[in-house]
């Protein structure tokens, strides 16, 4: 699968890495409920390779590579004793990506296998797939995937379905601008339990091998438990060695 995206087409890139290509991330993470800005605050580093044709292959740490909008993933570097951020260490996971169809259509099946929190230990495997779904400078995104737990189910490592939606518009070139919402819930308490999130990013090419982004929202601001005083802001610095639609 080649990459057809022009360098400042951000809608359009793959959703795979072409064969030796790298991206390293790196996400400042960010309570912003009153009384307790920046606690927790972290800083998840993420980082993927492409493996071979059509493979990508990732180490992840963040909150945003399981596309949650929150704070307080590994590593803590400044703990709140009210939320899951109490140690420099959290956890971190692997993702696998196939290309199995690129062009207007984009799909890409993903399996992640991640440790949730370490206290206690809360391993998880994700099954699903990127979609995504271009038309001029306009995207229609998702991935959604079931979370299976491994271990301690009954200490809150339950199975859950998370399908997070993007809509994104790219106004000029190298910036685009996206709405993220969703659908997330434990299937234990689907129907009377689950929320989304609403969140406004913005993303931004500033050199050749360097993105720029920012996005801030709530995770559960919509749905039957909502909750508008903790919200996050994520900032990003993507930064690709060597990728294709960075000539």
């Amino acid at each position: 699968m080649r990459a057809e995206a022009s360098p400042d087409d951000l809608v359009a890139r793959p959703l795979v890495l072409e064969d030796g290509a790298l991206e390293l991330r790196l996400t400042v993470e960010s309570n912003l409920e009153a009384m307790h800005v920046a606690r927790p605050l972290s800083l998840a580093p993420d980082a993927w390779w492409g493996i071979a044709h059509r493979w990508t292959l990732g180490l992840i740490h963040s909150n945003a590579s399981l596309d949650r909008i929150d704070a307080g993933a590994t590593f803590c570097v400044r703990q709140s004793d009210a939320s899951t951020c109490r140690d420099l260490y959290r956890g971190s996971g692997i993702d696998v990506r196939y290309g199995a169809l690129a062009g207007a259509l984009a799909v890409a099946p993903r399996v992640r296998m991640v440790i949730r929190d370490v206290e206690p230990f809360k391993p998880a495997t994700t099954l699903g797939a990127l979609v995504r779904w271009t038309q001029g400078r306009f995207a229609i995104a998702s991935d959604p995937y079931v979370r299976l737990p491994l271990a301690n189910h009954r200490l809150g490592n339950r199975a859950a379905l998370s399908v997070p939606l993007w809509l994104t518009v790219q106004p000029a070139g190298g910036v685009a601008i996206a709405l993220h919402t969703g659908f997330d819930a434990d299937f234990a308490v689907i129907g009377d339990g689950y929320h989304g999130p609403l969140a406004l990013g913005v993303t931004a090419r500033i050199t050749k091998a360097l993105d720029l982004g920012a996005e801030a929202g709530w995770l559960r601001l919509l749905g039957a438990q909502p909750d508008s005083k903790r919200g996050t802001a994520l900032l990003t610095v993507d930064w690709h060695p060597w990728n294709p639609w960075h000539p």
